[in-house]
């Protein structure tokens, strides 16, 4: 009899054992990752992080200002002129995240368009464009990151950058746009922007 009853024990621990329902792993919710906050802005040309924007001992100037003939942002040249600058370093302007780089077509060349977060929480874009190549196309940048070299647009210009600022109510969210037009909401002036948000510790 003990060893019947022995027996029907062993089976019926079996059979719970058998029909336990699975346990299913908890699995955490991945940490989202934290936003890199532009709160340091540079410009985008040049050996140091400041430049003025007349002919003077930084080696770039402004060609084309912002609203000049309605231009929705800044071309920068080297004080040599022409060509000269073809090739030399594009930075990004501040920390962020690059949403567009590509070649943008006729008028534009290689372009990059970086995202930007503000401390606010506001968000804004810098654009690149008329670059002779892209070197970064994708991920996180941080500021000063070299993301291209300057360009002509596919032989449509003299070489120059192309440099913009846009709000986050811009029409032309990224894409290329423009380049000039009457009605600028959306597009600030670089430089007016850029000044104030500069740290000058960091030269």
């Amino acid at each position: 009899m003990l060893a019947i009853r022995n027996f029907l024990l062993v089976v019926l621990i079996g059979f719970s054992v058998g029909c336990a329902k699975p346990r299913i792993p908890q699995v955490s919710a991945p940490t989202p990752k934290p936003v890199v906050v532009a709160d340091d802005f540079a410009y985008p040309i040049g050996k140091t992080e400041v430049v003025t924007q007349k002919k003077d001992s930084d080696e770039w100037f402004n060609v084309q200002d912002f609203g000049e003939n309605d231009h929705l942002g800044e071309d920068w040249n080297k004080n040599t002129g022409g060509n000269t600058d073809c090739g030399e370093p594009v930075y990004a302007a501040a920390n962020g995240v690059i949403t567009f780089a590509n070649d943008a077509g006729p008028g534009w060349g290689n372009v990059v368009i970086i995202e930007h977060t503000l401390a606010s929480g506001e968000k804004i874009e810098s654009l690149y464009g008329h670059m002779m190549e892209i070197l970064r196309t994708e991920g996180e940048v941080k500021k000063r990151d070299q993301i291209g070299k300057v360009g002509n647009a596919n032989g449509r210009y003299l070489c120059h950058l192309h440099f913009e600022i846009r709000t986050n109510d811009c029409p032309m969210w990224n894409q290329a746009g423009p380049g000039y037009a009457t009605d600028r909401k959306g597009w600030v002036d670089p430089s007016d922007f850029i000044d104030p948000r500069h740290r000058p510790s960091h030269q």
